[in-house]
């Protein structure tokens, strides 16, 4: 009984390991700040009453404009704006954004990397945040050159104040479109407000659109099946994963109410927050399949503006790493974008406990140690009382095997015969079964956990091992196939498994025996290209689970 027991646990946690990673990572989609230095005068909110009137139909999302490309090889006009956290650059053309890099985070494990560059798509010629008039499209706000009074670059220190850039662009006679960035020291997220008046003596009938861009953050094995970028969409706190492949085929409109809409994986995030509850969509398209270029279309219902009037559109973007307490200061529920699968409840708080240890020790390996044996003690007695109830059980074996022969034909009579036994003995024949289980959303949510917390992102733990999101390979200076390098804490692991399946009680039933002892081999295959964080909770687990063993053998 207690091997089956084993087993069924084994089998269970290789089961929501296979699914979670099949099915988790993709699950169906049915899902007070300071003045401009330079900006234009703010466009009045309030207007004369005027009798209704005839807007123009809305867009169709087949119509929304896509031509965004801009000359790799040409030199544009830019403003530069740094702050402790983040560098990025606005082009005059469409004062779109070319650059937006982090400076807390490298490319590569390689001290000399340069740091992660969030926008992407420049690699294709396409921006992010472009605005479009959808009825006016021959005026090319997309990408015509806007002005500004600002100086070229400009620096945020940390603990100051917000600073603002505002861009301009006017066709005289027609409209003055004005983008005001806000930008913070301290938080990731800017806030854009886009000013429309309108300078025609006629009143202005369209709809706005904003476009935002996105491709793979990561190329080669970084983008991988373990840390695929895509795009999510928050509604009302329920959030929603998309495939880019499944948008090709099946295009989606979404609508309010809408947290947020973004592109990510892992580690880092590109959101966009609507901040007005007026009449709008997003309209996501699929540009190019190959590339995975996509393009986020914000767009507006369809307003009129009165002569010499104008309107605001506000929004906010975050740009940044997937940490907890800057996603929070963003608001707007994009603190989910954190997505731990099932049991996130559960992997959040083990993430505030890592980061706790590791603000006292300086290495999240060990940090990650320490968190084991945190877990691990926690669940002691449990442990305890499922060993000590299989030791109990393969104390009766011999009795249950006798009744088993007697009323082998008496299902009936066998039921009542065993239940006694157990009655007569004080065994519990799930014990040894139901405390495994009760911690299988424990091991569940750290391997989410470990997975994919961008704080483990290149953090060394000792010697081979210089980045705890990266599979575990010894170099020996010779390639070995399919691997590259030795995985010696996933051979480690195996070990361990094996050694904790030899101490376990067993029943004496060879087949049972042949089947427990594949168990190492299994996990030992499927954690080979795992994170060397994972491996390594997983291996000081055993460890503990063979002292933890030792103890009960002995003191029975």
């Amino acid at each position: 009984m207690e091997k089956r027991a084993l087993l069924a646990f084994g089998l269970s946690l290789l089961v929501l390991l296979f699914w979670e990673y099949y099915f988790g990572l993709m699950r169906p989609t049915e899902t007070q700040q300071e003045k401009p230095a330079v900006m234009a005068p703010a466009p009045s909110e309030t207007q004369p009453k005027a009798p209704p009137v005839d807007l123009p139909p809305p867009v169709l999302p087949d119509t929304l404009p896509q031509e965004r490309s801009i000359p790799l090889d040409q030199q544009f006009q830019k403003w530069t704006l740094s702050t402790p956290l983040y560098k990025t650059e606005i082009l005059a053309p469409g004062a779109r954004l070319s650059s937006y890099q982090l400076k807390g985070f490298r490319r590569t494990v390689a001290e000399d990397s340069p740091p992660v560059e969030m926008i992407a798509s420049s690699k294709s010629g396409y921006l992010p945040l472009s605005v479009d008039l959808l009825h006016h499209k021959a005026w090319q706000l997309s990408t015509i050159p806007y002005s500004s009074q600002a100086p070229p670059e400009t620096t945020l220190s940390a603990g100051g104040q917000a600073g603002t850039l505002s861009l301009l662009q006017e066709l005289p006679g027609k409209i003055r479109l004005t983008k005001v960035f806000t930008f913070s020291p301290e938080s990731y997220a800017v806030d854009v407000e886009i000013q429309l008046n309108n300078l025609s003596p006629d009143p202005l009938e369209d709809q706005l659109g904003v476009s935002l861009f996105f491709q793979p953050l990561s190329e080669g094995p970084d983008e991988s099946s373990y840390n695929r970028s895509r795009p999510a969409a928050s509604f009302s706190g329920s959030l929603n994963h998309y495939e880019v492949s499944d948008l090709s085929t099946k295009p989606v409109v979404w609508k309010p109410p809408l947290d947020w809409v973004g592109y990510g994986n892992n580690y880092f995030l590109q959101a966009l927050i609507p901040l007005e509850d007026r009449e709008y969509e997003v309209v996501p398209r699929v540009l190019d399949a190959d590339k995975g270029l996509l393009q986020l279309v914000y767009l507006t219902g369809p307003f009129q503006i009165e002569p010499g009037q104008g309107k605001v559109f506000k929004l906010r973007l975050y740009t940044g790493p997937k940490e907890l307490e800057h996603l929070e200061k963003a608001e707007h529920n994009l603190v989910d974008a954190v997505d731990f699968g099932w049991f996130t409840f559960l992997a959040k708080p083990a993430l505030v406990a890592l980061k706790w240890f590791n603000g006292y020790i300086h290495n999240y390996g060990v940090a990650i140690i320490l968190l084991t044996i945190l877990i691990k003690a926690v669940f002691w007695p449990l442990t305890q009382k499922s060993i000590k109830s299989m030791q109990a059980m393969k104390k009766i074996q011999p009795k249950i095997a006798q009744v088993r022969e007697k009323y082998k034909d008496d299902r009936e009579k066998l039921n009542q015969e065993l239940m006694g036994l157990y009655k007569t003995y004080k065994v519990n024949p799930m014990g040894g079964c139901l405390p495994m289980v009760l911690q299988i959303p424990v091991f569940i949510a750290l391997y989410n956990m470990l997975n994919a917390a961008v704080e483990l992102r290149h953090e060394p733990f000792l010697w081979w091992i210089n980045d705890l999101t990266a599979p575990d390979r010894l170099h020996i200076g010779i390639e070995i196939p399919y691997l590259g390098g030795i995985p010696v804490l996933t051979i480690l692991m195996g070990v361990s498994m094996f050694v904790q399946q030899k101490m376990t009680p067993s029943t004496g039933d060879p087949r049972q025996e042949q089947v427990m002892l594949l168990m190492p081999l299994i996990f030992t295959v499927f954690f080979i290209n795992f994170p060397s964080g994972l491996v390594l909770y997983w291996l000081v687990n055993n460890i503990l689970s063979i002292v933890q063993q030792y103890w009960i053998n002995r003191s029975a």
